[in-house]
């Protein structure tokens, strides 16, 4: 089943890659934007100041100071101030102005319309300014900048009308080809991680006829696939064959010395080489047997056979089972469960079972010294968490990797019963129920810490 997507995965890279091609495509927008407002308003200013300075020289023109007033207050009494403003302050007598104050400017200036008081009615918002000596006093020649103050206008309602649908569209059509994406790479995710987990039958609908990247990386995996799948087969059908080949000629080699050992006589050093022989030969057939189960746990096989089980209520059976052989070999087993809280998992009882006993036979085989060894189930978060403690030598961290590979045995170990797959089948056992196998130093000993998923009782 393809995962659905979702918009609230923001760490998903379309849907970051649609929010990044969004962002820079605003901030060039609004770049063009500003730019052509400033070219514009620097164009329109220009030509204001240029209007304003022919005024200046127009009046600088008039060489008779009574003229130059006459004309001045002639002009002040027509021009609308909320176009145009005469601020006329000669060396001597009286302001000829159309507002009742302007602030003294410098050069071309731009004047907010707070700084100005009119005389009657209202003024602009704001103006350019121009300063300039003429004749026997200083006047101020200032151009309303309606001009500029339309064209912002215009330009935020091209902003608004323009450039957000345009947003809005491109926004909603990234996060479908963004979905579209998603939706390709949970798929692949999630095939690879049900091949991870042994099912090898798992592929990647709907990207075999498809010519994106994502469906090309969808048919490779595909192909990787059939390959796998065919390589396991093949492994299998080697191992069954293996398997047939060999349990008969095991089983009469067995029963041949048991002939011997019961239906002969024989002297005591050659009962004592039988016995040894007897016992190489379960060894072999212990082995074998494991090694084809870590095979089919592996290969998935008993995935079908996984429901709820009560984890607690398995490791207390493994415990009473134990006991005894325990307290004989100088040990004290022990359960502890933590009260009040459902400690289910998804599993097989039958495997949980022999995982639990393979980590309990491990502790009794490989602590000399006897001691407590410790079965512990607890429920945190959404896990319900197995432990087995023991105060042994424990496990070098330098090899917690290596002792989970099958046949793999420590010095230490290798005066020992066993095969070395005990922890190898612990691991195959813990993947197949999607469970995080840990090895910790206990202080002195070994804990192993294995998390189930958690889950409801049935």
């Amino acid at each position: 089943m393809t995962p659905v997507f979702g918009f609230n995965q923001v760490r998903s890279t379309p849907l970051r890659l649609t929010f990044l091609l969004l962002t820079i495509f605003a901030l060039a927008a609004l770049a063009c934007l500003a730019v052509a407002f400033e070219v514009t308003r620097t164009s329109i200013d220009a030509a204001v100041a240029a209007e304003l300075q022919q005024t200046i020289n127009e009046y600088r023109g008039i060489r008779d100071g009574d003229d130059l007033t006459e004309r001045l207050a002639e002009a002040a009494a027509k021009t609308d101030a909320d176009v145009r403003i005469l601020f006329y302050v000669p060396d001597r007598g009286s302001v000829i102005s159309n507002v009742a104050s302007f602030p003294p400017v410098s050069g071309v200036t731009v004047v907010s319309d707070s700084y100005i008081r009119a005389k009657s009615g209202s003024v602009s918002d704001s103006y350019l300014a121009l300063s300039a000596r003429v004749g026997a006093g200083h006047l101020i020649v200032a151009q309303s900048r309606e001009q500029v103050e339309e064209m912002g206008e215009i330009f935020l309602a091209v902003l608004l009308i323009g450039l957000l649908p345009a947003l809005l569209i491109a926004g909603l059509a990234g996060l479908w080809v963004a979905r579209g994406a998603r939706i390709k790479i949970d798929a692949i995710q999630h095939t690879l991680l049900e091949l991870k987990g042994g099912t090898l039958s798992a592929r990647i609908e709907g990207v075999e006829d498809q010519n994106d990247d994502l469906s090309g990386i969808g048919q490779e995996v595909n192909r990787m696939a059939r390959a796998q799948e065919a390589l396991v087969a093949s492994i299998r059908q080697v191992s069954s064959d293996i398997a047939h080949d060999l349990k008969t000629p095991i089983q009469r080699v067995a029963v041949v010395l048991d002939q011997v050992m019961n239906k002969t006589t024989l002297t005591e050093g050659q009962e004592e080489l039988l016995s040894k022989a007897i016992g190489e030969t379960e060894r072999i057939v212990q082995t074998f047997q494991s090694l084809l189960q870590l095979a089919q746990i592996e290969g998935g096989a008993v995935r079908d056979r996984l429901h709820s089980v009560d984890l607690a209520e398995i490791s207390r059976d493994i415990v009473d089972f134990l006991e005894v052989e325990a307290e004989e070999r100088g040990f004290a087993l022990s359960l502890r469960i933590q009260p009040d809280v459902a400690t289910c998992v998804r599993g097989d009882r039958h495997l949980l079972s022999q995982l639990i006993g393979n980590l309990v036979q491990n502790a009794l085989t490989h602590v000399p010294q006897g001691g407590p060894v410790v079965v512990g189930v607890t429920r945190t978060g959404g896990e319900t968490v197995l432990t087995v403690s023991d105060n042994g030598p424990g496990i070098p961290e330098s090899e917690r990797s290596n002792v989970l590979q099958r046949l793999y045995r420590l010095d230490q170990s290798r005066t020992t019963e066993g095969n070395g797959l005990g922890l190898s089948l612990v691991s195959a056992i813990s993947d197949l129920h999607g469970a995080r196998l840990t090895l910790e130093d206990n202080k002195p000993g070994l804990t192993v810490r294995i998390a189930f998923p958690a889950t409801e009782p049935a």
